[in-house]
């Protein structure tokens, strides 16, 4: 009786499927913030920027995104605000100039996990180029719908898309290479 209950359930065991757990990317979504003012030194999102920064919340909706970073700068963190809030995501503050830290929390997400990180024009080539080794084409002063997605995959590799959102930017669309 034993023998028929062991054989049972190695029988069950072997026919059950085994469930492994396999490694999972981590996405990113890499944005310049939206439109700004022109009051200096920090300036805020105009209504156009305000408009922009709820089209990348409604965009991102459905993302679920689980990290949000941007600069120490106003108009990051109202560009980053309706998806946050959306979200319930905290708002992580990463000064500007930090690029390398900024790097590092990224690369020390967790697979499946996903990101948006809200920079600015001179920076954001920087952080795709750094996330997947590919250069992209800068940013000019009226680029404000580019949204890059990199896709870190579990092996270390990384590839960047280049999408549009929003109301477009003056001047039409820009390559994704230089």
């Amino acid at each position: 009786m034993i023998r028929l209950l062991v054989r049972a359930v190695v029988a069950l065991t072997l026919a059950a499927p085994v469930a492994v757990a396999q490694p999972q990317a981590v996405t990113v979504f890499v944005v310049r913030h939206a439109e700004k003012g022109p009051e200096q030194p920090d300036p805020s999102l105009t209504p156009a920027g305000a408009a922009r920064a709820a089209a990348l919340a409604t965009m991102l909706h459905d993302a679920r995104i689980t990290a949000i970073f941007a600069s120490q700068y106003k108009r990051t963190q109202e560009t980053a605000a309706p998806l946050a809030t959306a979200a319930g995501v905290p708002v992580q503050v990463i000064d500007a100039g930090k690029t390398d830290a900024l790097i590092a929390a990224i690369k020390a997400l967790p697979g499946g996990h996903r990101a948006l990180v809200v920079s600015h024009s001179n920076v954001v080539p920087a952080i795709v180029e750094l996330l997947t080794g590919e250069k992209i084409a800068e940013l000019t002063d009226a680029d404000y719908d580019r949204l890059y997605v990199v896709t870190i995959r579990p092996d270390g590799g990384a590839s960047a898309v280049l999408i549009h959102y929003g109301v477009p930017s003056p001047g039409g669309a820009a390559p994704m290479r230089e």
